[in-house]
């Protein structure tokens, strides 16, 4: 390898670690930083997610390999041209969803590839792993008891996942454009044996029918998750978000600051950009997180502009 890695004590994630850096052995310096930075509690929840991401491995041609690999697919063809990009222009590629279909979501190989690499790096970014655990420690399990539960964009179904094993969370749906994404995260919680059911619907949440009174104040918790940079118009879709919370019900955001990517729209460069969203659409701000990329402080991601999660919990009064 060139460098010896530290071990964990941690089983399933010395084992994924173990398998990135055999694989790409240049990443091995990244990791030893990386595994550095975490601390006993982030050990133990890198180990739950290790053990969640194997099981789902195991399930696909080719095995944890084909994960591993399409991480570096994340990293080299699809962040790295659009970091670079950023670094000279200041700004994001792209300015619409069109272009990012015509670009991205309609390349089913690619997206299969990108999200495959998005799962693998929910344990190994650390600021991808820790807003994981705010999810499940912090906002799931604040959750009332027999919550309704929506998640609109759920991707590769991990958080998905993770909201069936809480108690509290009496009805789950999720919502997609793509009819792939669904299948996909209806595919990794079937992998994965998750015990609770989840109504799938490909709705879009700016379509007529979402803003009728039907729907109205219908659910306890909404999760929009590395969402809201793709879209053109990101107010108007927490509005939408308010129109579906039940007053005293809250909303979980994860959005990444900084951080260029082929189908990303709209740019944040620190979590006031949303909280000020938030507040427009008529939410109060309970909690906000900034957990900044590795080696990196929140201060020196601000100033660098380097990749940062802002993960904020919002109520409807």
């Amino acid at each position: 390898m060139g460098m010896t890695l530290p071990i964990t004590g941690y089983e399933n994630f010395d084992h994924l670690v173990a398998a990135l850096v055999e694989t790409w052995p240049q990443h091995a310096k990244f990791m030893r930083r990386n595994i550095s930075e975490r601390s006993e509690t982030d050990l133990r929840f890198s180990e739950f997610l290790s053990t969640i991401i194997l099981s789902i491995a195991r399930s696909k041609q080719g095995g944890l390999t084909t994960l591993i690999d399409d991480y570096r697919f994340l990293c080299e063809r699809i962040v790295m041209p659009e970091e670079l990009h950023f670094r000279r222009t200041g700004g994001y590629r792209l300015n619409s969803f069109e272009e990012a279909y015509r670009l991205v979501y309609s390349d089913s190989v690619f997206m299969t590839k990108y999200m495959n690499g998005l799962l693998f790096s929910d344990v190994i970014w650390v600021n991808h792993c820790r807003s994981m655990m705010n999810y499940t420690s912090s906002y799931l399990a604040g959750l009332s008891s027999g919550s309704r539960m929506l998640e609109i964009g759920p991707g590769h179904g991990l958080l998905l996942h993770l909201a069936t094993l809480q108690e509290k969370v009496g009805h789950l749906t999720a919502w997609d454009i793509s009819d792939a994404s669904l299948v996909l995260a209806s595919s990794t919680l079937e992998i994965l044996g998750s015990r609770k059911k989840v109504e799938f619907e490909r709705r879009n949440i700016f379509s007529d029918d979402v803003m009728s009174s039907s729907f109205a104040d219908k659910f306890d918790g909404i999760v929009l998750s590395e969402v809201l940079e793709h879209l053109e118009d990101p107010l108007r879709a927490l509005k939408v978000l308010h129109h579906l919370t039940r007053p005293g019900g809250t909303v979980w955001i994860n959005v990444p600051s900084n951080s260029p990517a082929p189908d990303h729209l709209y740019l944040v460069e620190e979590a006031a950009d949303v909280e000020r969203l938030l507040e427009y659409a008529g939410f109060e701000i309970r909690d906000s997180v900034t957990y900044p990329t590795t080696g990196a402080t929140v201060e020196s991601a601000k100033m660098n502009k380097l990749t940062s999660n802002c993960v904020i919990t919002a109520l409807k009064p």
